[in-house]
């Protein structure tokens, strides 16, 4: 594994905290060499710590962890500020950090840190709400031979053999999980240590998105990004919007003929977008979910729009090129920095040093081949800049610049169906938001391609294209499709890790795939043998040898707990369906007051608690539900009718014990014949 110049020497580092004890266990990046602190009753190891913690900032060592930035740094960076701090002191710190709401606020900056860092959890983007994963969700994802969670609660006094026998192994284990995942890192690792020289060394703990809006951020200057006030106080520059009329921002080259077509623009033109809460005079405008339920049918399938893009597409179907026949898939390149550039599209506050920077990029990358760090760098200052100009807290947030440029690409992508369907035999398999894919026959294809060409002369836009030779699509997001070249690719459902190399798979996926659910993959495997070589799934499946293809992960919130019969398990708990085993259920707390009348639809909470006040909490029609149910703790049901088996450690799977019928069942599932 190639590790970079700037991580020679780095460790891997893990603390935990309890009332009465305090651990940090460390791996060297490079070797196995390990050491353990303890400050306790018992033992304390707070010199030799603090010796060894001074020793890193000497020397500037890197320390790789995993939530490092806003847990574990901070509270070894009080240790270092405060060196004969008690371990209750300790605790009452990493204490503060777990229950403030605000995550920042703990964060000890770079140009303050002792130590430098490097977030594994920061780098994968996992702060971020959709992509949040845990080291335990990680560790099902790596295949780990043990998927460990503390087995002491936390918050509580230890006893010295609890120490020893639980919490020191957990925290090697956590530090060794951490380290494995580090390796899998290494590539991003690499590449933002190519930027360091540019950024500086925090660079290594930012996403994609960041690095790229930071790429574009340089070239503009702090002069375009930011203002001083009388103080000297720095203040963001920005485009905040209260109102956004789709009338005023859809471009005069989009036009139907289409009636459904025409519907949708008509709606949209109608429509202005406001903040989600009118009250709030600082509140942003709304830009998710205006146009849920807003759809048309059009060439036989049914367009869904929304403010993100737009999506059609026939269900459960096969396609095969030959015969006559052609199937071709078309992608606007980079629509939405094309759009920008093309429409000469800012935003408002950056004017036309944004239009010059932004439009070099693609001009930049084009110079660079593919895979070097200057064309990965300069793709993503343009896709991770657009993103952020609906970023309420990046200096290139304007949201009339993001919607004018998704509301244009979905309709113009429209705009090209509506052409397409035109031509004889065309038939649309399916639409996303920046491309078309459609059956044809080999005669009318010319006339196919002169009229994307036409589309291209009106948009300013320009489109690639694929042929496939196969196609089976469950639906939109769930697909399967084989190039002539013979190359798969799979989508959504039909994705599965590459079986001869699956954790760079896993990394090197768009986006990368660690924090997807990845169970049950040997009836994905089993489903995309049997629709592209015809292989029975039972067969494939029971001839099947990779015991992790056959695990899966159930997990819950701290609010929640996980039963295997009536034994409660981890949180993240990995298991495999099997003849002999025990139900898997999930048991939350009631939505509301244990016991009391549930709430009928349509009825404020504040209603709810008035009325119940004055019943004393007895059954009233006007606010409770008719059939007088009540909030009660929640069981649910996890591979219902099935039993499963416990395989957090991996060795305890027992082929002779599968289920084979679950999994073949499930492989039929996803078929599309």
């Amino acid at each position: 594994m190639n590790i970079p110049d700037i991580l020679r020497g780095a460790w891997v580092v893990d603390i935990e905290t309890f009332p009465n004890v305090f651990t940090c266990h460390a791996e060297m990046l490079e070797s196995e060499l390990s050491l353990t602190f303890e400050v306790s009753g018992r033992r304390d190891d707070g010199a030799a710590l603090i010796g060894w913690l001074r020793a890193l900032q000497d020397r500037q060592t890197y320390m790789i962890g995993f939530n490092s930035i806003h847990f574990d740094y901070p509270v070894l960076h009080h240790i270092m500020m405060f060196p004969h701090c008690a371990v209750l002191d300790i605790y009452a710190r990493a204490m503060q950090i777990i229950k403030s709401n605000d995550r920042f606020a703990n964060t000890i900056w770079e140009s303050d840190r002792f130590i430098p860092q490097v977030d594994l959890f920061k780098i994968n983007h996992f702060d971020n709400k959709a992509k949040g994963t845990s080291l335990k969700a990680l560790q099902v994802n790596m295949r780990s031979p043990n998927v460990m969670e503390s087995p002491v609660g936390f918050g509580i006094a230890l006893t010295s053999e609890q120490i020893d026998r639980y919490l020191i192994p957990y925290n090697k284990h956590d530090v060794q999980e951490t380290k494995r995942f580090a390796f899998h890192c290494m590539p991003a690792i690499d590449f933002r240590a190519g930027l360091v020289e540019q950024f500086g060394r925090d660079v290594l703990n930012y996403n994609d998105s960041k690095i790229g809006s930071k790429i574009l951020e340089s070239r503009l200057g702090a002069h375009n990004l930011y203002t001083r006030d009388l103080a000297g106080n720095r203040h963001i520059r920005q485009s905040p919007r209260q109102r956004i009329a789709l009338a005023d921002i859809i471009f005069p080259c989009v036009q139907f003929q289409n009636p459904e077509f025409q519907r949708v623009l008509d709606y949209m033109r109608a429509q202005v977008l406001t903040p989600e809460d009118l009250t709030d005079p600082d509140a942003p405008v709304q830009t998710k979910g205006v146009f849920s339920k807003l759809s048309a049918h059009v060439g036989g399938v049914d367009f869904h729009f929304g403010t993100g893009g737009v999506h059609a597409s026939v269900e459960a179907q096969r396609f095969a090129a030959g015969g006559g026949w052609l199937i071709r898939d078309i992608d606007v390149t980079g629509l939405y920095p094309s759009i920008a550039i093309a429409n000469k599209l800012a935003p408002e506050h950056l004017g036309q040093d944004f239009l010059r920077e932004y439009a070099k990029l693609p001009q930049e990358r084009a110079l660079y081949k593919k895979g070097t760090v200057q064309n990965a760098s300069l793709k993503l200052a343009a896709n991770g800049t657009y993103g952020n100009t609906n970023n309420k807290y990046s200096p290139f947030y304007d949201p009339k610049f993001t919607m004018t440029i998704t509301i244009n690409g979905q309709l113009m992508i429209c705009m090209l169906a509506e052409w397409l369907t035109s031509v004889p035999t065309l038939r649309i398999i399916q639409v996303n938001t920046d491309g078309i894919t459609y059956r044809i026959r080999h005669e009318y294809e010319p006339q196919a391609a002169a009229l994307y060409k036409m589309w291209e002369a009106t948009t300013s836009l320009r489109l690639e294209g694929t042929d496939y030779s196969r196609m089976w699509i469950a639906d939109v997001n769930s697909y399967i499709a084989e190039t002539t070249a013979g190359k798969l690719k799979q989508k959504g459902r039909m994705w599965h890790p590459d079986p001869d190399n699956y954790a760079l798979s896993i990394s090197e996926a768009s986006p990368p795939a660690w924090h997807k659910d990845l169970s049950n993959v040997v009836s994905i495997r089993a489903a995309v043998q049997a629709m592209v070589h015809g292989t029975d799934p039972e067969e494939y499946i029971r001839a099947h040898r990779d015991p992790y293809d056959f695990m899966c992960r159930a997990k819950c919130d701290r609010s929640s707990h996980l039963l295997l019969g009536d034994r409660r398990v981890q949180s993240v708990f990995r298991y495999y369906v099997a003849q002999q085993g025990f139900p898997l259920s999930k048991v939350s707390p009631p939505v509301g007051p244990e016991g009391a009348f549930k709430r009928a639809n349509g009825i404020s909470e504040q209603d709810y608690s008035r009325v119940m006040a004055e019943t004393g909490g007895a059954w009233d029609a006007r606010v409770c539900t008719k059939n007088m149910s009540r909030y009660e703790t929640r069981h649910t049901n996890i591979e219902t009718g099935f039993m499963v088996a416990d395989c957090c450690d991996a060795s305890a799977l027992r082929f002779e014990n599968i289920n084979y019928g679950w999994y073949v069942a499930e492989a039929r599932k996803l078929i599309v014949s």
